[in-house]
């Protein structure tokens, strides 16, 4: 996983883990924290740039080097022919003998010291080349935070305007339409109650009075009926048989 990489998946556990934290709160502050987590790659990158193109000319210095080393090793090789046809001409002066001998010897130094640029060359070649990749990479990286920077905000304004309707219709659904509802049904029930009760206290009040009424008209019956008892027996003859008595 690359640093970018590790950047995005910091930023997304960031997120997850704070939740509604200041750097994901709102469109602005989830621009802000990927515009400052861009200029931060960015500025690696510039690093690594710059450390890829001393890489790069170091490189350049080894095979200048080199070559130096080859122009110098082809010199002393015709010096080398030379002091060898002297030689061959005049066996008798030491002198050409010296030339040579100092010939090969540096012949033989410039052959160990381009055996040792040569491979320092190639390790250099690598590198930049490797860095070279990572630039690349790094770069695709940085457009894929631009990319994620502009989706995760047009998703996270997606998601809270479908929270924001969902909580706007639910209000509508169920806290204003329906807890309504359950309030008139509630007053509606207890208005209901209370006329009940009214009607039975009424009824109960009515039923009362015909008791009276009724216990008082019974009685004057009754004392009716007396009154037309005694007046008959009143009236009736001295020692008259008793009839059988008829209350009536």
């Amino acid at each position: 996983m690359g640093f970018i990489d590790r950047l995005v998946a910091l930023i997304r556990g960031f997120f997850i883990r704070r939740g509604d934290d200041l750097v994901s709160s709102s469109p602005e502050a989830i621009r802000a924290t990927y515009a400052t987590a861009i200029d931060e790659a960015k500025r690696r990158y510039k690093e690594m740039q710059e450390a890829v193109a001393l890489l790069a000319r170091e490189r350049e210095k080894t095979d200048v080097a080199l070559k130096k080393l080859d122009d110098e090793e082809k010199d002393l090789q015709r010096k080398l022919e030379g002091a060898l046809a002297m030689a061959q001409g005049e066996p008798n002066n030491p002198g050409h003998r010296e030339a040579g001998t100092r010939y090969i010897t540096r012949m033989k130094d410039i052959d160990a010291k381009q055996a040792l640029l040569a491979k320092d060359l190639e390790l250099q070649t690598q590198k930049v080349e490797d860095y070279k990749t990572k630039l690349r990479d790094f770069t695709e990286e940085i457009d894929k935070l631009k990319r994620e920077q502009g989706e995760l905000v047009a998703e996270f304004i997606s998601h809270r305007q479908i929270i924001q309707l969902e909580d706007r219709l639910k209000g509508l659904g169920e806290t204003g339409v329906d807890e309504s509802i359950v309030a008139i049904r509630e007053k509606v029930g207890a208005l209901r109650a209370e006329a009940k009760i009214a009607t039975e206290m009424r009824s109960a009040t009515v039923g009362t009075q015909d008791v009276a009424y009724e216990r008082i008209g019974a009685e004057r019956d009754a004392a009716a009926r007396f009154d037309e008892l005694l007046k008959a027996r009143t009236e009736a003859p001295a020692g008259a048989p008793e009839k059988e008595r008829d209350l009536g």
